[in-house]
């Protein structure tokens, strides 16, 4: 099947180098390249790199993001506040600049599997938990610690003595804090043990 792959960089060094990259590594058939986003606006390609530019809002380039059926976002290091907007956005993966190059080959192959990339969100489970949950209000964190043990919203409010609305309103803000899809997701990554 022909891989077509989109690369959006301001910069043209950094841009002939991911094309090369993915020319020479990923064999794709064709490689469009474009100094910003309305440039591709109109195309809808297998694989995205979207480098990340320094002087942008980073929200505001990642939602103006073009549609593909798989979309990295190319940032300078990882960034942990970058993985969550971009993941949120519905990105498949972080490519730190700073990887070797038979990382980047990796990543770029698991995303294309179908896989995702997110090197920040393992070291953050790991070492930010505690700081993430001080961030959550007292009801947010007796709201979390009912979803680490599999309890629907329903169950929640029952026990709680709140509405399920409210519930609602406590789930939605504890994945935006933590930057994940949905509740299976918030448990995964902060696990139980760290509650």
């Amino acid at each position: 099947m022909p891989l077509r792959v989109a690369i959006v960089c301001r910069q043209p060094l950094n841009r002939a180098a991911l094309a090369a990259l993915v020319a020479e590594e990923l064999q794709a058939d064709t490689i469009d390249v474009a100094s910003s986003i309305p440039e591709l606006a109109a195309q809808t390609p297998d694989l995205l790199l979207l480098d990340l530019p320094p002087s942008e809002n980073p929200k505001t380039w990642i939602d103006g993001a073009p549609k593909a059926r798989h979309r990295v976002l190319v940032v300078p290091e990882r960034d942990l506040s970058l993985a969550r907007l971009a993941y949120a956005a519905g990105f498949n993966g972080l490519l730190p600049e700073t990887s070797e190059r038979p990382l980047m080959i990796a990543i770029l192959k698991l995303v294309l599997a179908g896989g995702e990339y997110f090197p920040c969100f393992e070291e953050a489970s790991a070492e930010g938990a505690p700081i993430l949950f001080r961030q959550l209000s007292q009801r947010q964190r007796e709201v979390l610690s009912h979803l680490t043990q599999g309890q629907t919203n329903k169950e929640i409010a029952k026990m709680l003595g709140i509405s399920i609305a409210t519930v609602k309103l406590h789930v939605q803000a504890i994945l935006s804090a933590t930057g994940a899809r949905n509740r299976t997701e918030v448990v995964s990554r902060l696990g139980q043990s760290r509650l």
